[in-house]
């Protein structure tokens, strides 16, 4: 997807592999040249990726907003959640340097939910796009969207990796 640029020294490990064994979700580190990098999971299926991008021309973000708006409460959690997961996934001498010397970091980590939404703000507190919530949804299992997510983003591969470059691009 155009825009999408990533540093593959950010990532940690492997959160949700397709059904082939290929890498579908990846971790990534909560910081990137010390500063707060805001995406815990990352997407990396090329067809998911193509497939959320088709689903985003769509409305899908829109629909995620009204469901995100229908139950605030649950989206809270998720968020913080995540933001509470971000900042185990920083090393320890990192979190004490980060909390002594550097709290304004520290404090974005801290604020920061799926894709580093700023979850006690209302306003900006949105789903902001499908790849990040459709990444989080995979490698942790559950997500207040859950349900829609299933529904949208079925079959979760491709039909044969090969055809489709995922080798290649994996």
């Amino acid at each position: 997807m155009k825009g999408r640029k990533f540093d593959p020294g950010m990532v940690i490990g492997t959160a949700r592999r397709c059904v082939f064994g290929l890498p579908s979700v990846i971790v990534c580190s909560p910081l990137r040249d010390g500063k707060p990098f805001p995406t815990t999971f990352w997407l990396t299926c090329p067809h998911l990726v193509k497939l959320c991008g088709a689903l985003e021309s769509e409305g899908a973000v829109a629909e995620l907003e009204r469901r995100r708006m229908e139950r605030p409460d649950l989206w809270t959690e998720y968020n913080l959640f995540h933001a509470r997961l971000r900042l185990l996934l920083v090393q320890p001498a990192a979190a004490r340097f980060l909390r002594k010397y550097r709290r304004g970091v520290w404090d974005t980590l801290r604020r920061g939910g799926a894709g580093g939404i700023d979850y006690l703000s209302r306003a900006r507190g949105g789903a902001k796009c499908l790849h990040l919530q459709a990444a989080s949804w995979l490698a942790l299992g559950f997500h207040p969207a859950g349900e829609f997510l299933h529904k949208a983003l079925v079959p979760l591969h491709c039909a044969a990796p090969a055809a489709s470059g995922c080798v290649r691009r994996c």
